[in-house]
């Protein structure tokens, strides 16, 4: 399918903040230099028809309100609240006249691999829309408030800095989540904190070994459970199978080489963790739209049109 940018070459000086790569209705962000973190600003009228991306966008209106629509729900984001979207999921945005916002986008990716991070798993993946009443609400609008003072202020370190804050924003919505859904009975709760000593502890062997042959019967035996136990018990917790788990792993380095290395498609498809080519070629062009080479491309130009 043909690239199509959505703010051409020669508009790019307009938007201080970059400008938006689109395949159809996948779209991939362009960051800034040494980050995986953009910010928009905008007080213009503006529609994104439907699309996907691999980022969290965080939609925080500061007048007027953002009307987002995913997987076919309206919700409309009013001004001094938040929404987060996930990623991967089909939605579009309109903002309508009196509308002054900041968008969001930031790759997930990185804080999936923390120890202890699958606990609130099943929070992230979904809406979080937190109205301007949430005890929460102005206490994580006002850390995307120093965040973005840092963003543009771009000091040493940026991404770290970035990402500090946008950790304590989840820590305070983990605590909240899981506060909300702690096991009445004592033996529950036991079992829910091995269940979760478990999944851990695969998590952590999955983002360390990806790149080796991982079967399920290895992997329940780390576990501890038996592959068909450990199957249904890894879904629960973490909302995704096992093997589309590892995968999205194995596509998450290999993303990472391509961007950051000129290492050939052949090897950058064995030290993600894929045996063969074409089962690389096919699945990560499933997940983004494009083939390696391809998505190496896109990502060449955008960095030689921002020098």
């Amino acid at each position: 399918m043909k690239k199509q940018n959505l703010v051409t070459p020669q508009h790019r000086s307009m938007f201080e903040s970059g400008y938006r790569v689109m395949q159809g209705e996948q779209e991939f962000v362009t960051y800034r230099d040494d980050t995986t973190i953009r910010v928009w600003y905008a007080m213009e009228p503006d529609h994104y028809s439907e699309h996907t991306h691999s980022s969290v966008e965080v939609i925080l209106p500061n007048q007027g309100e953002c009307r987002c629509v995913v997987n076919g729900v309206e919700h409309i984001v009013h001004a001094d609240e938040v929404m987060f979207v996930p990623p991967n999921v089909p939605h579009s945005l309109s903002m309508g006249d009196g509308s002054v916002r900041n968008l969001v986008l930031f790759d997930m990716d990185y804080l999936m691999g923390l120890r202890g991070f699958s606990a609130i798993r099943p929070m992230v993946q979904g809406i979080i829309h937190l109205r301007s009443d949430s005890p929460l609400c102005g206490q994580i609008r006002a850390l995307f408030s120093e965040m973005m003072e840092k963003y543009y202020a771009f000091p040493p370190l940026l991404n770290l800095i970035c990402y500090g804050y946008i950790l304590q924003i989840y820590v305070l919505l983990g605590q909240e989540y899981l506060a909300q859904h702690v096991p009445e009975e004592e033996n529950q709760q036991k079992r829910e904190e091995n269940s979760w000593a478990a999944i851990n502890r695969v998590v952590e062997y999955i983002n360390k070994n990806y790149a080796d042959p991982i079967t399920l019967d290895s992997i329940a035996s780390i576990a501890g459970f038996s592959k068909y136990y450990f199957s249904r018990l890894f879904t629960k917790y973490t909302g995704t199978s096992f093997s589309q788990y590892l995968l999205r792993k194995r596509i998450t380095v290999a993303a990472h080489l391509l961007c950051n290395t000129s290492l050939p498609i052949v090897q950058v498809s064995l030290q993600s963790g894929f045996s063969s080519l074409s089962t690389f070629n096919r699945t990560f062009k499933d997940v983004h739209g494009c083939t390696p080479t391809e998505y190496r491309a896109i990502y060449e130009k955008d960095a030689e049109s921002n020098k």
